[in-house]
């Protein structure tokens, strides 16, 4: 079968990741202090992982790619908020550490033992389809054998608070500014070669400019929209086409079903 790339695993998540759900992976205490939306695309990665038959405790040549929308928004508003009330030499390092778009990709490595090349994409709703990009380009110049491509999208306290009110005012940056606003995650484990656990073949994958108005959001307002509504194509198991088109560019995703 001629393809793009193939899916191996995958998994998604609305909403945020309870301490239970990690115990077939680590101890809690190992996941006190990390941030959450790092904490929800870690637990979508160890399940992608799971499904794709890789030992998540190995150490592996796997390539990330992660996907972060406007980054860690909740910790960037804490940092900002211990400059205004203790003044830059008393801020929060905590607070700084996790507002780094990268943090999330670190946490990653950090804990399934990730040793290939790592990219974050921070582009708002085309997140995710910069980020599978990213990936696919990984695998193309042989970096590495497969590829973990982990989506993480936090909520900016101050937008959800303030869009609903003036919509016209984030409609930009915004597909649904009117909300709900909530935390998602998602990951996927592609490959360039089939596997034993392949379960996808992607025959078309295009991310380009485009002049076509808009797409409703199907789902919520969130950079893992597009993510989460791919995970849920795959999780019935038959063919589909999702196109996307936001700000401008547009996402196109053919997959089918593959056999052994």
């Amino acid at each position: 079968m001629m393809a793009d790339f193939f899916i191996n695993g995958f998994s998604a998540l609305t909403g945020d990741a309870d301490a239970a759900s990690f115990a077939p992976y680590f101890e809690a205490r190992r996941l006190r202090r990390m941030e959450t939306i790092a904490k929800n695309a870690l637990l979508c990665s160890c399940r992608a992982f799971e499904q794709a038959g890789i030992d998540i405790h190995a150490p592996k040549d796997t390539g990330l790619s992660v996907a972060a929308g406007a980054g860690s928004l909740e910790s960037t508003c804490k940092f900002m908020d211990s400059i205004i009330d203790d003044g830059d030499e008393l801020s929060s390092p905590t607070a700084f550490a996790g507002s780094v778009h990268n943090s999330t990709g670190l946490t990653l490595s950090v804990f399934l033992h990730l040793n290939g090349p790592c990219v974050t994409t921070g582009q708002f709703d085309f997140s995710f389809a910069g980020a599978l990009l990213t990936a696919r380009e990984f695998l193309k110049r042989g970096l590495c054998r497969e590829a973990l491509v982990a989506v993480a999208e936090d909520i900016n306290p101050s937008a959800a608070l303030l869009a609903p009110k003036n919509p016209e005012l984030f409609a930009p940056v915004l597909r649904g500014p009117q909300g709900p606003f909530t935390r998602a995650a998602a990951a996927f484990v592609i490959s360039a070669e089939p596997t034993e656990k392949t379960r996808f073949a992607v025959t078309d994958f295009h991310f380009s400019r485009t002049d076509a108005p808009a797409a409703p959001c199907s789902l919520f307002p969130s950079a893992a929209a597009c993510a989460l509504e791919t995970a849920a194509r795959l999780q019935t198991g038959k063919p589909f086409v999702l196109r996307d088109v936001f700000g401008g560019a547009e996402l196109k995703l053919e997959a089918e079903p593959y056999v052994n």
